[in-house]
């Protein structure tokens, strides 16, 4: 489900995700004449939606709805990054999997920095297959975009992290990104 405040602000419109489609859009920016590109949620029936713009490079964007899809989808465990790590232990299919693949518990509470630039790293390259100006074309074309698929670092990235401190040096509490998200987030 999906709560877009309503126009008062005083209250919540809830909508099933399914309700909703997706829109390529492009905003241009009035200072550098550059245009924005992102996408639009458009509510089927009502004049409801939720919009998303990056700089010139159309990627962002599809990382964005795929970020959207696999948090919606329940039947899937929620994607492994930092800004969901307080989250995965309240989802029962992410609980399950974390289980089930000997995750360690607040991994991204205890992993070492460095790991974080080896991962920026990787995304470098896998970002260097996608060639946006290609995606574009085949965007308004009609043609399939090409799916990257992320290597096992980012599926299971608890398997590639070298120093992981111990349970009981970890502090508890929600990262500054993830108060200031929380209104993003599915009560599970």
């Amino acid at each position: 489900m999906v709560e877009i405040p309503t126009k008062d602000a005083k209250s919540f419109d809830t909508l099933p995700f399914e309700e909703f489609n997706a829109h390529y859009k492009v905003a241009h920016n009035p200072k550098s004449g550059f245009a924005n590109r992102g996408f639009t949620l458009l509510h089927y029936k009502k004049n409801i939606r939720y919009e998303q713009t990056y700089s010139n490079q159309i990627a962002c964007a599809f990382l964005h709805w795929e970020l959207l899809q696999n948090f919606m989808d329940v039947t899937q465990p929620l994607a492994d990054i930092p800004q969901f790590e307080y989250y995965r232990e309240f989802d029962k299919t992410t609980a399950e999997f974390d289980k089930a693949n000997g995750r360690p518990k607040y991994f991204w509470y205890r992993v070492d920095k460095s790991f974080l630039k080896e991962m920026s790293k990787v995304d470098d390259e896998l970002r260097k297959e996608f060639n946006d100006e290609e995606q574009l074309d085949n965007l308004l074309m009609g043609k399939p975009i090409k799916k990257l698929t992320p290597p096992d670092i980012f599926k299971l990235p608890w398997k590639y992290a070298v120093n992981i401190k111990p349970e009981s040096e970890i502090k508890f509490g929600k990262t500054l990104w993830q108060k200031f998200t929380s209104f993003l987030m599915v009560d599970l």
